[in-house]
């Protein structure tokens, strides 16, 4: 880690509270979350997007970026620092500025020069944030995009093989109808050709007694 980084760490990283500390905004924040009634997550529902926090790890990138992008002689970063040694002593805000202001006005440095240097950097911080959004959308698509898209494609085949069951199940209700018709049809035909054949075997054996009686009498008295 060069000097410069760790200046500009010292100029800007606000140290956050350790574990068992609490400040002013977290006891706010607190208090705003038990007034709040919790929504609990279901499966399917939006995620609630976290409240952000401050994180060393962004301030190293961003500081890196400034550091990268540090102009040359006295320029807005000099004048946070000597901004910084000045908050040590016993003076309001309004007088702190303009006496770091003068001590930049003793190397030729205009107000506005500081005011377009510090706009500078705030310009670098924002090609950061694109360059981090980039990034970010980036991953949202791997992670999330992709993922999605395989929720609708999933989603679209269970409704294609719901909308197939509902017909296979339509047409098996349609072929059991027909299968409890035939046999129904079955059954009567059984019947009718059953009745049909009693009544020929009925018909057959009455005829042939006849028949049968005359031999017996023609035998009986043509001799």
């Amino acid at each position: 880690m060069s000097d410069i980084f760790k200046t500009l760490k010292g100029l800007f990283v606000v140290q956050t509270p350790t574990e068992g500390e609490t400040t002013e905004s977290t006891d706010k924040t607190n208090s705003a979350k038990s007034d709040t009634p919790a929504n609990s997550a279901t499966s399917g529902s939006t995620p609630t997007t976290p409240v952000g926090k401050a994180s060393e790890k962004f301030y190293d990138i961003l500081l890196a970026s400034m550091e990268a992008n540090n102009q040359e002689g006295f320029d807005y970063l000099e004048y946070k620092k000597s901004l910084q040694t000045l908050s040590k002593m016993p003076m309001d805000e309004q007088t702190r500025y303009f006496s770091a202001f003068a001590a930049a006005q003793a190397m030729g440095v205009t107000s506005q020069k500081l005011t377009d240097s510090a706009n500078f950097y705030l310009k670098v911080l924002a090609a950061e944030d694109s360059k981090f959004q980039e990034s970010v959308n980036a991953q949202r698509q791997k992670q999330i995009g992709n993922k999605e898209k395989a929720i609708a494609d999933m989603d679209a085949t269970i409704k294609a093989k719901a909308e197939q069951i509902t017909r296979l199940t339509q047409e098996i209700q349609a072929h059991q109808t027909d299968m409890e018709k035939m046999k129904a049809e079955i059954s009567d035909a059984v019947v009718k050709i059953e009745t049909t054949l009693s009544d020929f075997h009925a018909t057959f054996n009455e005829l042939t007694a006849q028949i049968s009686k005359d031999v017996e009498n023609m035998a009986k008295y043509l001799k």
